[in-house]
């Protein structure tokens, strides 16, 4: 957009990640859209994906801002970090520590989490709202001004920004997901933590982490810091002895999900799931979640535990609020995550990136009466491990049409269709998500399916176009 040019208005979202109700006005916007300007340019390995760049990462440069401008991150603290899972577990604690802490009167919740979908305030949501457009700019155009920041990457100037928008609204709680890997990331310069989670870990970013899944999961138990309590997902042998071996050293407590809960499916739709989940503090029965998929009850059984964990470490002696879990899970969505954002024909989206998750998005398949006929539309960025993720979903004969992600870090097209085909698939090109999503739709028919999977880009574009959600497009961003 040209920066005398008209801003337009954003259209609603319709989900609380990223809703905004209250009319802009040019002006509003025209800051924002500054502030998200000059917040790219810091570039950075979410934006370039320079592995060099990410292999040179501390973060004793925020420690010392943090320390010099009256710790803005001091709050009680839950920390996620994993290879899969993470983001949905990190926005179903928020959600539960929310509704609790407003039926106790205690103060709101901080939640910072990462990609986002549609705009940068979403990684920044306070009682589960992202922050408005007026107060990003005004918190960004802070850290902007602050010559100490000028060297920072755009992760990092975002995370403390999440912090001093923290402290601004009063948050008495945060729940931080980890951008990635864990032991360097700059989430973990966070003062203190209650409760450290982590979910299922798998090969991923190999030149960054490491090339075996201890060594992967070495990095993400980085986050066990000290003495607090550890929720730990299920996941393989090689990657739990790590986050053992790691809690023992620090003197952190353990809780395996699997030895303190137990968890039984009563239903499950593409509408949603019913289950009981028993914990150490009591059984929760017929809990209702719009969340689809099989392995989501092992996130939101992650999730209950570790706010358990939170909730006694603030609240001695008091257990969680059962009418809090209840209404919080109800009510909790997870934009891009086995999304059903439309029927005739169903289209189904998931940003999913690694190996395990294609496996645990393909498992939801074969459990839900997702239709026979399907249509794949298929992008991902250059340095996901593509081989072993087609290889759980993809089949002989299977109709996949391949987008651009729509980032500088985009894998060539040609290079996806070449690995589709070697499946035995079927691969075509379009020059765009938009134009692959409506070609997928005539192709399915109205009783067919339309899968749109791989990068968070291409499932952001797909929402948008389908759901009429103009982001930031709409102001020549991103």
């Amino acid at each position: 957009m040209a920066e005398d040019a008209p801003a337009p208005t954003p259209a609603p979202t319709g989900d609380a990640r990223t809703a905004s109700a209250a009319p802009l006005d040019e002006e509003t916007l025209r800051a924002y859209a500054s502030a998200v300007r000059a917040l790219l340019d810091h570039g950075g390995f979410e934006r370039t994906g320079d592995v060099q760049q990410a292999k040179r990462w501390d973060f004793d440069h925020i420690t010392r801002w943090l320390d010099a401008n009256g710790r803005p991150d001091r709050r009680l603290t839950v920390h996620v970090a994993g290879s899969k899972g993470k983001g949905s577990v990190a926005s179903m604690v928020a959600a539960i520590l929310r509704e609790a802490s407003r039926a106790s009167g205690g103060g709101p919740v901080l939640l910072l989490t990462s990609p986002d979908l549609h705009s940068p305030r979403e990684r920044i949501q306070v009682d589960g709202r992202p922050l408005s457009y007026l107060e990003f700019a005004e918190v960004a155009g802070t850290l902007l001004a602050d010559p100490e920041a000028a060297a920072w990457s755009y992760f990092e100037m975002l995370t403390v920004m999440g912090w001093v928008a923290g402290q601004r609204s009063g948050c008495e709680w945060q729940v931080v997901e980890v951008g990635l890997g864990g032991r360097l990331d700059t989430t973990n310069a966070v003062a203190e933590k209650q409760v450290a989670v982590i979910t299922p870990i798998d090969l991923e970013h190999v030149a960054i982490l490491g090339d075996s899944i201890p060594a992967v999961a070495r990095e993400k138990a980085g986050i066990i810091t000290g003495p607090c309590e550890v929720v730990a997902e299920p996941m393989r042998a090689s990657a739990i002895d790590v986050v053992r071996e790691r809690s023992a050293e620090v003197g952190a407590t353990l809780h395996e999900v699997t030895e303190e809960c137990a968890l039984r499916v009563l239903s499950s739709g593409l509408e949603g799931q019913k289950l009981d989940i028993r914990t150490p503090v009591r059984t929760y029965r017929n809990l209702e979640t719009a969340l689809v998929g099989p392995y989501q009850t092992e996130n939101l059984a992650t999730a209950l535990r570790a706010a358990e964990l939170a909730w006694a470490s603030a609240h001695p002696g008091e257990d969680l609020p059962e009418a809090a879990v209840r209404d919080a899970l109800r009510g909790f969505r997870m934009p891009g995550r086995f999304e059903v954002v439309k029927q005739q024909p169903l289209v189904i989206l998931d940003g999913l990136h690694t190996p395990l998750a294609a496996r645990r998005f393909a498992e939801g398949l074969r459990t839900l009466p997702v239709p026979k006929r399907r249509v794949w539309v298929l992008g991902v960025l250059s340095d996901k491990a593509l081989d072993e993720m087609v290889e759980p979903l993809l089949a002989a004969g299977d109709d996949v049409i391949v987008a651009p992600a729509g980032s500088t870090r985009s894998a060539e097209v040609g290079d996806v269709v070449r690995v589709v085909n070697a499946r035995g698939a079927i691969a075509q090109q379009a020059a765009s998500v938009v134009e692959a999503v409506e070609r997928a739709r005539e192709m399915a028919g109205e009783r067919g399916a339309v899968l749109v999977v791989g990068s968070l880009y291409v499932v952001a574009a797909a929402r948008e176009h389908l759901l009429g959600i103009a982001g930031d497009h709409a102001l020549g961003l991103r």
